[in-house]
């Protein structure tokens, strides 16, 4: 594990990179034991076991292209509510901040779907996964997070779903550039009261028909329900837990949804 001379805010706290391992989340907790603060990240070159939220998803990405990381935050973070939706708007923030640095322009706006991915032009560029360990040396809310940016392949069952950044401004990206951004993005956002309004500007479908699959089991356990149990309406926005708000045909009102995963659908009658 070699340091990063990249700039880290929070207080104490360092960055590292490992070249390969099979997990950014193992790697922070070592780090956690053995006394290093939170704010703590490490970066990867190559992960083998990166996981998506729901189970059996995989983050599968070029050696030595993309963002691979996990942060430790502190312990009180994890009563944060959205967490992921506000580190998913961090990233869309991070994005564009990088683009104007770099003078140069993103083919589509970054947008956040919900609960934890960026697209780009409607394709996965980025996606977020949070776990909390409640005591302990272990301690603290771990935030995953996978950014492509210099990837332009990718493998066949994803290939038409994802893009690069490198791909969206036709340009090389500084990895360690666009990380420097997002922490210190991410150290303004953990200080904010006020969330909601930066999350559902950046919402994917807001105002939109969607259909919802709602998921079973624990949160970081999700299982997608059948499709018997899919659920179609308008995405009205995020209530103050970060739940989607959907109003399905004929409701007065929209019902919130904790779990689960969104995809577009067509125009309502």
């Amino acid at each position: 594990m070699e340091t990063l001379s990249v700039p880290n805010p929070f207080p104490g706290a360092a960055c590292f990179l490992v070249r390969e391992t099979d997990s950014t989340m193992r790697e922070a907790l070592s780090l956690a034991r053995a006394g290093l603060p939170p704010g703590s990240l490490v970066a990867a070159d190559f992960q083998s076991s990166g996981r998506g939220r729901l189970e059996g998803r995989r983050w599968e990405s070029e050696p030595g292209a993309n963002l691979l990381c996990t942060i430790r935050l502190a312990p009180e973070t994890a009563a944060l509510p959205a967490l992921p939706l506000r580190v998913g708007a961090v990233l869309c923030a991070a994005t564009t901040l990088y683009s104007i640095r770099c003078n140069a322009a993103l083919r589509a706006l970054p947008a956040l779907k919900w609960p934890n991915d960026l697209l780009i032009g409607g394709r996965k560029a980025a996606g977020v996964v949070c776990e909390s360990k409640p005591a302990g040396a272990e301690a603290g809310l771990y935030v995953g997070f996978g950014v492509n940016c210099n990837q332009t392949a990718f493998p066949p069952s994803i290939a038409a779903a994802s893009t690069s950044l490198a791909a969206e401004l036709g340009a090389p990206i500084d990895r360690w550039l666009l990380l420097e951004l997002f922490l210190d993005l991410l150290a303004g956002e953990l200080a904010r009261h006020s969330w909601k309004e930066a999350v559902e500007e950046r919402l994917w479908r807001r105002g939109k028909p969607v259909r919802f699959l709602p998921a079973l089991g624990a949160a970081g356990e999700a299982r997608l329900s059948a499709a018997g149990g899919a659920v179609t309406g308008l995405l009205e926005g995020v209530d103050d837990e970060g739940s989607l708000l959907i109003r399905q045909p004929g409701e007065a009102a929209a019902r919130a949804f904790a779990s689960g995963e969104l995809c577009a659908a067509p125009e309502l009658s």
